[in-house]
């Protein structure tokens, strides 16, 4: 008797010790199941990342590039990002990097309720006031628009434009009375023998 109680105690010592080892796996698991990572090198579609002391190489890195819609950028080195293990136990080598967390590094480029910000570096950005409903937009290289890459495309703004700097077209200017071609017309077949607004010699809606 006292022999079978022993056995049934050491059955159960084991039991629990089996539950010991699968709660420290689980353990485990869950702490890699979710970590902070930074960005160590960035290439077309994957990232070396470090998280604690892993190093973890080639993980997929996600950004708004899928669908219909999408948006890329490569991750800049020193990134913080946040590593989604899709595995299960340590191997982190299944994992997704989620970027876009900002850091003290890489700050938000607003923090305003009511901005909505885009900062592409080199002083590129675009500012847009929710409330006012106003965009700032800063293109220090200038900016082109295309239909295609034979053919420049159509720019309809509704509201006030200001612009600092030059404006190049290869076709028409025209505002609400008529192109800058036909005012160049004008001009061009007046003797400009006047000085005063009005004068019957001037062409029509031209004052000097």
């Amino acid at each position: 008797m006292f022999i079978q109680i022993m056995q049934r105690i050491i059955s159960l010592e084991n039991k629990v010790l089996e539950q010991g080892d699968e709660l420290e796996e689980l353990r485990g698991n869950l702490a890699n199941l979710i970590r902070l990572a930074v960005v160590e090198k960035a290439s077309k579609t994957t990232v070396d990342i470090k998280t604690g002391d892993n190093e973890v190489k080639g993980v997929p890195f996600f950004v708004f590039c899928s669908g219909k819609v999408s948006h890329y950028r490569r991750p800049s080195v020193g990134e913080l990002c946040l590593l989604v293990n899709l595995g299960s136990g340590t191997n982190l080598n299944n994992a997704v990097a989620l970027m876009g967390l900002p850091s003290s590094k890489y700050p938000a480029p607003t923090t305003k309720e009511n901005e909505v910000m885009v900062d592409y570096g080199n002083g590129m950005t675009e500012l847009y006031d929710i409330e006012s409903g106003k965009l700032v937009a800063k293109y220090p290289g200038g900016y082109e628009i295309h239909a295609d890459s034979k053919q420049i495309g159509d720019l309809q703004i509704e509201g006030d434009t200001k612009q600092k700097g030059n404006i190049e077209a290869t076709k028409e200017i025209s505002d609400g009375v008529r192109s800058m071609s036909e005012d160049r017309n004008l001009f061009n077949a007046h003797d400009h023998i006047c000085s005063k607004p009005g004068d019957p010699s001037m062409p029509p809606g031209v004052n000097q």
